[in-house]
């Protein structure tokens, strides 16, 4: 059965984004492919691609929900454009990891959520599979977050209600499972090259034991995936790591070394 086959009733009918980007055009295919009326785009690009591009006004008239897709710093000023409209009974939501519903000052607080898909988007025509496996955090008002729940729901997705206070929270941990993680294979790669590497090959060479430890970690979870020095209580190969090391790179690689004795119930000053 396809979202569209129930999704088709008074209270969900159509779905309207402001905002073109990758994390908004990506959704609108999402949906789309899975049978929700997905009418169009209001956007400062003219590049809708195959959805129909409209002023703000009318895709707010012609939608039950908005998705505000635009970056962070942005939510705020279109709300400021779009608060004066017609939106009564239309549910209002927009995408970010960080920012909270409670952005819509004046807003029907039943009316409003957040949606944030974790998954990095990196084109515009982000990988339909990829959504459809992405989980959803859901945080807002009762009306809203009912409405949303049962679209991913429908869609298949996997989600979860969180609170506003979480929400700041929720976003770090998801920047250290993506940001961080880029952020520590860069500099894993940066000390391969004093080793003698060029990038390319650091990049190989640390592909495979990248791709075994999220394997392992999928498998058997964190505590029991993690090897190596720490793990083993290796004091003295950490002491030597930590002697050839400088600077930020040595302090990043004691506080990474204290999370995993952390782990094992110890921990190193």
């Amino acid at each position: 059965m396809r979202c569209g086959d129930i999704i088709g009733g008074d209270n969900i009918n159509a779905i309207g984004f402001i905002g073109a980007g990758k994390c908004g055009m990506s959704l609108a295919y999402y949906f789309r492919s899975k049978g929700v009326n997905v009418i169009g785009f209001s956007s400062r690009s003219n590049n809708t691609e195959d959805f129909e591009l409209y002023s703000r006004e009318k895709l707010i008239n012609n939608s039950d929900i908005i998705f505000i897709t635009t970056n962070d710093d942005n939510i705020q000023t279109v709300w400021n454009k779009i608060k004066d409209m017609n939106l009564k009974e239309k549910i209002i939501c927009h995408c970010s990891g960080s920012v909270s519903s409670e952005i819509f000052k004046g807003a029907d607080s039943e009316n409003v959520c957040s949606v944030h898909p974790m998954l990095a988007f990196n084109s515009k025509h982000t990988s339909l599979n990829a959504i459809s496996n992405a989980f959803f955090t859901v945080e807002g008002g009762g009306k809203a977050v009912d409405t949303v729940s049962e679209i991913l729901s429908l869609c298949g997705n996997r989600f979860k209600i969180i609170t506003p206070e979480n929400k700041a929270k929720y976003h770090a941990a998801a920047c250290f499972a993506s940001n961080f993680v880029v952020s520590v294979c860069y500099k894993a790669t940066e000390l391969l090259q004093e080793c003698g590497f060029s990038k390319s090959e650091s990049e190989s060479a640390l592909s495979t034991l990248m791709k075994c430890n999220m394997d392992n970690i999928l498998k058997v979870g964190c505590e029991k995936a993690i090897t190596g020095p720490a793990a083993r209580g290796d004091m003295a190969t950490v002491e030597k790591h930590i002697e050839v090391l400088d600077g930020r790179t040595r302090e990043l690689y004691k506080e990474l070394t204290n999370v995993i004795f952390d782990m094992k119930n110890g921990g190193i000053e």
